[in-house]
């Protein structure tokens, strides 16, 4: 894939979207045992694509 830094942006804010929605259902009292599941799963591919975008950032 030729343009994999936009590609992992995108994602990275996909993820971090999920989990915002999955804390919001949290918060509002209804939820079960995947949902938090969910929310770190997303937390955490959110923050891999973060340091992934860190590591391979173009030097200037």
């Amino acid at each position: 894939m030729p343009n994999q830094r936009i590609f992992r942006i995108l994602l990275a804010i996909a993820c971090f979207v999920f989990a915002g929605v999955k804390a919001w259902q949290i918060m509002q009292g209804e939820y079960e045992w995947i949902d938090i599941f969910f929310l770190i799963a997303f937390l955490g591919f959110g923050i891999m694509y973060v340091v992934l975008l860190n590591r391979n950032k173009p030097q200037e």
